[in-house]
């Protein structure tokens, strides 16, 4: 007996070192076959960055709504690294992200496996882990949203989850959707005031204070986020995937677009009034795109893998988030995350390779292995009260 749970204490401190050398062999494959990966923004990311590093001058354009990145890049350029350097700093901070990620699933879970599982997850899904190699926001962006819910899961007091504003803020400025985990924080702050407010007056004093969030936030969005994007004329053309034309949605209506000096959600406001049957058609289409993940042009293989795992990930994600073993504000935290991006998604437009569902999909890795880990102790269980009533 002795010898067996030695083995077995000495199986699971392997396992993590195992999971270790597995990300270091598939970060080197990668680095080795790809090496800097370029595309779409690119060369205005780096030219922002050198504009910084040579003059210490942030221009007023498009990119100035993902200065966080550029800002990233200059730092390293000081310090000497060229772009190899880049991806590989990026993916030194993709391992630490992997550490955090264990680490938080193993205090949500309480056990041995959720950890492994959602960390394994984490590593091997390469429709996530190939960002790392590009020079994009998208890897930087995942790791800093991994740290953040690391530090809120650790946090025992509110006062101690502040340590999060600074890393949520630098969050926002890498990528303009990423003021989503701090209206996430507002609900979990929110969250922990209301379940603890003495009696309904307090309670309905935060809920009317807490509306000025969303008021804010769409003020944010509509007079600065998104004066530099076309929503609208997306759907003019009917395309439900950026970048591919072999999905689109037809109407037998003219489509009515709104004046072309309206604010973008003025712009989408009247849209939808004079085109509402097939703004909510498209919205429903991008809205199942940006869940299912599946794209017409992966292979029969990889739509397999993503609807094999992904999606009973979705339902043990959405136990684990009902489940009291699991801090409320948690909860409401990641289901934020999840809801806010798929919302944008809706009505926004669904990318090629699927990388909005990746910027929040590890959330899905967490929560869905922690509620697998639960039933399959609850089976376990179940087994040996069987075998015991057998005997």
């Amino acid at each position: 007996m002795r010898d067996n749970t030695a083995s077995n204490l000495l199986q699971k401190k392997n396992l993590p070192l195992a999971l270790a050398i597995l990300w270091l062999v598939l970060q080197t494959f990668f680095i080795w076959k790809h090496g800097v990966r370029v595309m779409g923004d690119t060369e205005d990311y780096i030219t922002y960055a050198r504009n910084i590093t040579d003059n210490f001058y942030f221009a007023n354009n498009y990119q100035l709504k993902y200065v966080g990145y550029p800002v990233f890049l200059a730092i390293l350029y000081k310090l000497g690294f060229n772009l190899k350097g880049v991806i590989i700093c990026q993916t030194l901070l993709s391992g630490l992200a992997a550490i955090a990620l264990y680490k938080t699933t193993k205090q949500l879970a309480g056990n041995s496996i959720a950890p492994i599982l959602a960390t394994l997850l984490f590593i091997g899904w390469y429709d996530l882990q190939f960002y790392n190699g590009f020079i994009l926001t998208e890897s930087l962006y995942i790791s800093l949203l991994v740290f953040a819910f690391y530090v809120l899961v650790r946090a025992r007091t509110v006062r101690q989850s502040l340590w999060v504003l600074p890393l949520l803020f630098y969050i926002a400025l890498i990528r303009p959707n990423g003021f989503i985990a701090l209206v996430a924080y507002f609900g979990y702050l929110f969250t922990i005031a209301y379940t603890s407010a003495p009696g309904i007056k307090y309670k309905t004093a935060l809920i009317i204070l807490v509306t000025a969030v969303p008021v804010a936030a769409v003020v944010v969005v509509d007079q600065y986020l998104l004066q530099s994007f076309s929503i609208v004329e997306t759907y003019q053309q009917g395309k439900l995937i950026f970048m591919y034309d072999g999905l689109i949605v037809h109407t037998d209506k003219p489509v009515l677009m709104p004046p072309a000096d309206a604010s973008p959600l003025t712009k989408l406001i009247l849209f939808i009034q004079e085109n509402a049957s097939y703004f909510f058609r498209m919205s429903a289409y991008r809205f199942l795109l940006f869940w299912g993940n599946m794209k017409p042009f992966y292979s029969l293989l990889h739509n397999a893998v993503i609807a094999a795992v992904i999606y009973p990930l979705y339902f043990f994600t959405s136990k684990a988030m009902m489940n009291k073993r699991i801090p409320l504000p948690l909860s409401v935290y990641a289901a934020l995350l999840l809801w806010q991006q798929a919302f944008i998604t809706t009505v926004t437009s669904e990318d090629w390779n699927g990388r909005f569902l990746m910027s929040v999909i590890w959330l899905v890795f967490i929560f869905g292995a922690t509620e697998l880990s639960w039933q399959a102790e609850k089976w376990r269980l179940k087994r040996k009260y069987k075998a015991m009533q057998q005997v």
